[in-house]
């Protein structure tokens, strides 16, 4: 009988701690970017991801993630997975020559079209980062941009 009882004990605590896991909260997700308004399918979109105020005024260096995407039908769609829950901004050029920068003008203005996420506009340069900023807070977001 004693036998019996802690053999009991026994499969119950087996039965509590199996059944007794952890509750695993999401705290990573995807991003999906889909940007359209190419003036053309020359080139290559040059996205960069930025997680601060910080990586987002230093340029595309700064970025904690950058991708190259060939343009097709005026359009592309950029990914970036395993990113923490928080907040990010996009910036965006059309390196339509495909030489690796953005072509500015003697006055230093773009020649090539540009986009920041939330379609935020800036005046005499980049909007600030707050106007791009969005919120990663799911398994999945995608958003869209629209280029000038």
């Amino acid at each position: 009988m004693k036998t019996t009882g802690y053999l009991l004990l026994f499969v119950l605590f087996i039965v509590f701690v199996a059944g007794a896991s952890p509750a695993v909260s999401e705290s990573t997700g995807k991003l999906i970017v889909n940007i359209s308004g190419f003036p053309s399918s020359e080139g290559f979109a040059m996205v960069a991801l930025h997680d601060s105020e910080e990586s987002y005024r230093g340029e595309g260096a700064a970025a904690i993630a950058k991708t190259q995407i060939k343009v097709v039908n005026q359009k592309v769609q950029a990914i970036f997975g395993n990113l923490a829950y928080g907040w990010y901004g996009i910036s965006i050029f059309h390196d339509e020559n495909a030489n690796g920068k953005m072509d500015k003008n003697a006055m230093g203005i773009p020649k090539e079209a540009y986009g920041f996420s939330n379609n935020a506009k800036g005046f005499f340069g980049k909007p600030d980062y707050t106007n791009v900023a969005f919120q990663l807070n799911s398994a999945e977001k995608q958003i869209t941009i629209n280029l000038d």
